[in-house]
């Protein structure tokens, strides 16, 4: 190939791109964007990445964005402040079990009694069943069962150091907050996780304690503070918002006076820290950040199929089907009664 021709191909492809360029500029400008379409089986003259100048017409910003006010933030709070107390009254609990003093644990043991009582009592009473027969069998039944297990779950871990049980208990209590279903729709919440976790600590500590009833008095608690306690909290706190904060305030008190008196003041000053943290400066954080949530919708999202439309063209669907089946069985009916007419003025 000569010099001259290799220079020919050059110019003629120069002038080929810029023509294509050219085009490319008028229907980006909106000279030709009348005629573009958004499709793909058709060759437009322009890159596959094209985007018209209309594109961002459709662009909108925080729809349906829903604002909290600080009350509702601290609030929310609230819950998470309650599961932390009842993890705090536990460990205490046990602490208190495990001091060796036979006439502390003779009082903890009385008062866990009392409290397994009330709880039990309240849940039958706030039931919507009502079938207190067998909620009374299935306390029975969980009772002699734990009492059962005590001198297994006592022996299930010597083998294991205590440092060792010790950090197992606090990672299953931090899984249990991670997992708890605090009222908000999260893709993490897992109650059977969440309560397994807290379960699973409370054998680990069970089985540290010297007596098969101070294991068995352990395992019941640990079932009153994570799972009879939980249930109904729930239900008070769904009356009105004065009782969430009551719950909270009375879970501030009695967390505060055990760690008073089963560990060093430093543990107090850290707990009611991280309270204040948690209830007061985190809502605080949360509702100045609102103004700079920005949540952008447009032609590139993903289609969303409109529920109610769904229901409404389901319910003219059965309606139809219903017809179709009115229509079916007149059909049938009305040879029947031809054959039952005929039959009759034949035989007259």
């Amino acid at each position: 190939m000569t010099l001259a021709t290799m220079t020919t191909t050059a110019t003629v492809a120069a002038t080929t791109i810029k023509s294509h360029h050219k085009e490319a500029a008028a229907i980006g400008s909106g000279g030709g964007d009348q005629h573009w379409k958004k499709v793909l089986y058709s060759r437009q003259g322009v890159a596959d990445h094209y985007v018209p100048p209309s594109f961002l017409q459709d662009l909108r910003k925080n729809v349906n964005l829903q604002k909290y006010e600080l009350k509702d933030c601290i609030l929310s709070s609230t819950a998470l402040t309650q599961e932390m107390c009842s993890i705090i009254i536990f460990i205490v609990v046990f602490l208190y079990l495990d001091s060796g003093r036979p006439q502390l644990s003779i009082y903890t043991g009385v008062t866990i009694v009392v409290i397994t009582l009330f709880l039990y009592s309240s849940l039958i009473l706030s039931s919507p069943s009502n079938d207190v027969l067998n909620e009374l069998k299935s306390a029975a039944i969980f009772l002699i069962s734990g009492l059962a297990v005590s001198p297994i779950l006592k022996t299930l871990t010597e083998t294991v150091s205590t440092d060792t049980i010790y950090a197992m208990v606090t990672i299953m209590m931090l899984v249990h907050l991670t997992f708890y279903d605090y009222g908000a729709k999260a893709a993490i919440v897992s109650t059977p996780v969440a309560l397994n976790a807290a379960i699973f600590g409370g054998v680990c500590l069970a089985s540290r304690l010297s007596t098969t009833y101070d294991a068995f008095a352990l395992l019941i608690f640990a079932s009153d503070i994570f799972v009879l306690s939980s249930i109904l909290r729930r239900r008070v706190q769904l009356a009105s918002d004065n009782w969430r904060i009551y719950l909270t305030v009375v879970h501030l008190i009695i967390s505060a006076i055990l760690l008073y008196t089963a560990c060093p003041l430093i543990y107090l000053y850290l707990f009611i820290l991280l309270l204040v943290c948690i209830n007061f400066i985190c809502p605080l954080g949360f509702y100045r950040c609102q103004k700079y949530k920005e949540n952008i919708y447009g032609p590139w999202d993903e289609a969303v199929i409109d529920e109610t439309i769904d229901d409404e063209t389901s319910a003219a669907t059965d309606h139809h089907m219903n017809d179709d089946k009115r229509q079916q069985q007149l059909s049938r009916q009305r040879p029947q009664q031809h054959r039952q007419l005929f039959g009759h003025q034949s035989d007259d």
